[in-house]
């Protein structure tokens, strides 16, 4: 095995040393991993800021060059929110009250 010069092995390393050495650790992982979840908290945030400015844009253009066209996936037809109100009458009707195209 190789030997580093300087080097005790663990086991005559002052108990006292050992603990401290383990409590730095422990806060040196603690610090790292609060940074690192602000980082990522502020790479979120400009995201989401960056994500509605470039909403904003693209709804302005839209706007702006009369493209307001409902999406793709909407189930609306052109003539949405069109009501047409009449009046109907039954014209074939049994004694019932049921139409007789209904009857089984």
């Amino acid at each position: 095995m190789f030997r580093l010069q300087g080097m005790q092995p663990n086991s005559q390393q002052n108990p006292f040393a050992r603990l401290l050495a383990s409590l730095l650790l422990i806060v040196a992982g603690v610090f790292a991993l609060f940074f690192g979840a602000f980082i990522i908290a502020i790479l979120l945030g400009i995201g989401v800021i960056l994500f509605f400015i470039l909403y904003l844009r693209a709804w302005w253009l839209r706007r702006k060059l009369g493209l307001n066209v409902p999406p793709h996936h909407s189930r609306q037809t052109p003539d949405s929110g069109v009501t047409i109100e009449g009046e109907y009458t039954v014209e074939d009707e049994d004694k019932d009250g049921r139409d007789s195209q209904s009857k089984s």
